[in-house]
């Protein structure tokens, strides 16, 4: 394996990830949430109407901790409360029409920051990408696992 050339490869992954934030970032610039509220938000914008105990699971916190983040994000109108109606013990958390669209905003000035790169592009270059992706993705073993999957978007 050549050191040299992988070293490269993440100078190149590091400078691309900057560019892709920096195109993306206006959207980033006018949240007023913290960032465990949007770890919070983007848990309940992927899995849909979840209990404050599927919250905590999600984000690896304790129950109180996903409690006071799910309330905060009701508070800022992100997120709702409601009784499950399979079992109206428990308490379901859900995002908001305003919390859906602000999740979408987020995650969407990114892939248009990286479709633009992308669409800019020589065809042979764009190729010689994909090629390589395909087999970044192949190198990396069996799929990961939901969990990592939301983990590694949520850093996204």
């Amino acid at each position: 394996m050549d050191d040299a050339l992988v070293e490269r490869g993440l100078e190149l992954y590091k400078t691309a990830a900057r560019t892709l934030h920096a195109r993306g970032a206006p959207a980033w610039l006018h949240v007023e949430l913290s960032f465990a509220q949007l770890k919070a938000l983007f848990a309940l914008v992927d899995a849909g109407p979840t209990p404050i105990g599927g919250v905590a699971a999600r984000l690896g916190i304790g129950l109180p901790a996903a409690s006071s983040l799910v309330d905060r994000l009701v508070d800022q109108g992100m997120a709702e409360r409601r009784e499950d109606r399979l079992d109206r013990r428990r308490t379901l958390a859900e995002p908001t029409a305003e919390g859906e669209a602000l999740a979408q905003r987020l995650r969407h000035g990114s892939r248009e920051a990286l479709r633009a790169m992308l669409e800019r592009m020589d065809q042979a270059d764009l190729e010689a990408l994909v090629r390589g992706l395909e087999a970044m993705v192949a190198s990396s073993g069996p799929l990961i696992r939901e969990d990592d999957r939301v983990a590694v978007e949520d850093r996204a």
